[in-house]
């Protein structure tokens, strides 16, 4: 299967992870992601949670951030509803065994490599899905995230933290970016592509939406 690992590997270009000088950063592995992850019963207590939490703010607009710009996310009962089935669909892969069990399996822009940038924060370790090319499709599909991100914690191991949306600009052939859930992807010309990322298991002071997180630790 082609998973376009050269277009890939140009985030090393702009991030401090890729630094010759930098540190190699650990390898996230199945007993430390699994550590920091939840039982199948915490997986679903905490959506039972999410959703009552959404349908009880389900018209209060929520601000988020995309690339720097503050946008205002109307927080209606699709969009809760749209959220509450990617957690869903996702609540597994805190257990990193149920990722690469599910695909999520190739680690890019390779193995060991952990993206931060020193002024917009932390990202993590990426893993892209191995049965089918979701970087290269030209698409865009809320339940088909082109990474998980695991991001690494003060004191050691990684937390399963966001999910990255990834769309290459030589694949993208609309005039308007690409958007989910009305928030339009921003531009990252250091990776060559439309990047959005969904923060939902590590809150981000910059908003939900911002490619990178302050709050998370620079690799």
């Amino acid at each position: 299967m082609k998973t376009r690992h050269v277009l890939i590997g140009i985030m090393c270009a702009a991030v401090a992870a890729c630094d010759a000088n930098a540190p190699a950063p650990e390898v996230p592995s199945p007993s430390a992601v699994g550590a920091a992850g939840a039982s199948p019963a915490g997986n679903a207590a905490a959506v039972a949670g999410v959703r009552a939490a959404a349908t009880a703010h389900a018209h209060h607009a929520t601000t988020a951030a995309a690339g720097g710009q503050k946008v205002e996310l109307k927080m209606t009962p699709e969009i809760a509803q749209q959220l509450d089935e990617l957690r869903r669909l996702v609540a597994p892969f805190h257990n990193f065994d149920k990722a690469v069990e599910y695909g999520y399996s190739i680690p890019a822009p390779g193995p060991g490599v952990c993206i931060s940038d020193p002024v917009r924060g932390g990202m993590g370790y990426h893993y892209t899905y191995a049965h089918k090319d979701l970087i290269g499709d030209g698409e865009v599909n809320l339940l088909e995230p082109e990474f998980l991100v695991y991001a690494p914690k003060e004191n050691g191991g990684v937390k399963f933290a966001a999910l990255d949306y990834f769309v290459p600009y030589d694949t993208w052939v609309h005039d308007d970016p690409p958007s989910l859930l009305g928030v339009d992807f921003a531009r990252e010309d250091g990776f060559q592509a439309w990047v959005l990322h969904i923060w939902l298991f590590w809150h981000n002071p910059a908003g939900l939406f911002e490619n990178f997180n302050p709050a998370v630790p620079l690799c």
